[in-house]
C-alpha cells in the first residue's frame, strides 16, 4: 500500500536549508519518492490554526520503503543539515490505494486534516455520507483515518485524511458545496482539529 510522508517545517536558516532542498529531491528520488507538495506558502487554513510556513507531502511505494530512505546513510546526513536549519515534524501514514505511478506534479489540490473524534457515534455517520461527495468533485482520499508513525518532532495526530483533487480551487469547491454542508455540520459537532488547504508541488 502506498505511503505517505507528511512534513510540518519552519526554517531557521534560510542559507542552510537551501543547501538541504538542493540535494533531497536525489535521495528521495532514488526510493521512488514524489513530491506532491513542497515549499513554503503551499497552505491555507481551512479550518483550526495550524498554517505550515513550510509544508511536504510526498508519496513512496509503502512504509518499508519510506523508511528505507529515511534510515539510509546517505539521508541521514541530509538529516543533520536539515536539523541544523529547521525545526518541524516529519511523520509517516500508510495510504489507502497503492502509489499512483501515473500522476502528474504541479496541478494537484489537497485538504489535509487532523481529526480527533469526540462522538464516534455521529462521526461514523460523517464517514459514511463523505465519499460520495468527494467522489462528486473528483476527489480521491489518499490517507484515510490512520495516526501514522512520527519520524521527528512533537506532532501526533490523531486520525489523519488528505484528499486529493484536480486542483486547488476544486478542493475548495467540494469543501463549499451543498452537498457536502450537512456532513461538515455532523463532522463538526462529532470531531475537533485542524484542516488545511496545500496547493500541489
Amino acid at each position: 500500500m502506498s505511503a505517505y510522508v507528511i512534513g510540518d517545517i519552519n526554517v531557521t536558516n534560510e542559507e542552510i536549508f537551501a543547501e538541504y532542498a538542493g540535494k533531497v529531491p536525489a535521495s528521495s528520488g532514488a526510493y521512488g519518492g514524489k513530491y506532491l507538495v513542497r515549499g513554503p506558502g503551499k497552505c491555507e487554513p481551512a479550518e483550526g490554526g495550524w498554517n505550515p510556513k513550510r509544508f511536504v507531502l510526498a508519496e513512496y511505494k509503502d512504509v518499508d520503503t519510506v523508511k528505507a530512505w529515511y534510515y539510509s546513510d546517505e539521508y541521514k546526513e541530509l538529516t543533520k543539515l536539515r536539523q541544523s536549519a529547521s525545526t518541524g515534524t516529519l511523520l509517516v501514514a500508510e495510504g489507502v490505494e497503492p502509489a499512483d505511478q501515473e500522476r502528474g506534479t504541479g496541478t494537484h489540490g489537497y485538504l489535509i486534516g487532523d481529526i480527533e473524534v469526540t462522538d464516534p457515534d455521529s462521526y461514523s455517520k460523517y464517514a459514511a455520507g463523505v465519499p460520495g461527495t468527494v467522489a462528486l468533485y473528483g476527489g480521491k482520499y489518499l490517507v484515510r483515518g490512520v495516526a501514522g508513525e512520527v519520524l521527528e518532532g512533537g506532532w501526533t495526530p490523531k486520525r489523519l485524511v488528505v484528499l486529493e483533487f484536480e486542483s486547488i480551487q476544486r478542493a475548495k469547491e467540494w469543501y463549499n458545496s451543498p452537498e457536502y454542508v450537512n456532513l461538515k455540520k455532523i463532522r463538526q459537532s462529532a470531531s475537533k482539529g485542524n484542516l488545511i488547504f496545500a496547493d500541489g508541488a
